[in-house]
């Protein structure tokens, strides 16, 4: 039996939109996927899992609250309510997370992405959330583009791989609640036990037509399938460390 013959290039959502933002460099983007760190290299350093630990801690309360309460949380309930007031948000399900594949440029590309949560409407109708444990700064507004096309792709490959219209995205900032340690509620909170609280801000994000998603992959998909590196971006940063990097280490190898 034949092999399925391998992609050629492989995207995934949070990527797509890396293009958008203005400190983009094709050649940059072009070595860091061509030359992947394994998970074992020597400049490696111990990182916390605290991020993917809170990232999944939020998904189980949201749905824990859903299926305990059938009701989503008030914190994400009333803001969606806000900005979606014509959406039926107390009458809902949740999709269990799963991730999507979808094949483009007559299969020599291949789009993937997990949501981190999808809320299903009777009409079956979808409407998805990503959520970002992080506080809404300037850097992060910076990064909007970024967020606001990896959720696109969520959409583009529900619909292509499910046929599902999606009425809406959003974004779920979650703030460390840790300055003001003189609130009240933070000194109830953790008079017994230490509880550490986040604020919850909602985005919304445009929901933009298939072609654009298409027009990102492209794009990228144009850059990998070279065999050499592109041009990188005048002045470029990142070009400019790496050659530095590669200066001085290279009388030792």
């Amino acid at each position: 039996m034949a092999k399925n013959k391998p992609y050629q290039v492989t995207l995934s959502s949070s990527e797509i939109g890396k293009p958008l933002l203005e400190e983009f460099c094709p050649r940059c983007f072009w070595f860091t996927k061509k030359f992947p760190l394994v998970d074992n290299h020597p400049f490696r350093s111990p990182m916390s899992g605290i991020v993917s630990i809170t990232d999944k801690y939020v998904k189980d309360v949201v749905r824990w609250h859903v299926q305990k309460l059938n009701l989503l949380p008030t914190w994400i309930l009333n803001q969606l309510k806000n900005f979606y007031p014509h959406f039926d948000f107390e009458n809902i399900r949740l999709r269990g997370p799963t991730r999507w594949q979808v094949p483009l440029f007559d299969s020599s590309c291949l789009l993937n992405g997990t949501a981190d949560e999808i809320i299903e409407f009777p009409d079956g109708s979808w409407f998805i959330i990503d959520y970002k444990t992080a506080a809404l700064t300037d850097t992060q507004e910076k990064l909007r583009p970024l967020y606001s096309a990896q959720l696109n792709a969520y959409a583009y490959l529900a619909n292509k791989q499910f046929n599902k219209p999606i009425l809406g995205l959003a974004l779920v900032y979650l703030a460390p609640d840790y300055k003001n340690l003189d609130d009240e509620d933070i000194l109830h909170r953790t008079k017994d036990h230490l509880f550490f609280g986040f604020n919850p801000t909602i985005v919304p994000i445009k929901l933009m037509a298939p072609e654009w998603v298409e027009d990102l992959c492209k794009n990228l998909f144009e850059v990998l399938s070279s065999d050499t590196p592109p041009r990188g971006k005048t002045n470029c940063s990142g070009c400019n460390i790496l050659q530095d990097w590669l200066n001085r280490i290279s009388n030792y190898l």
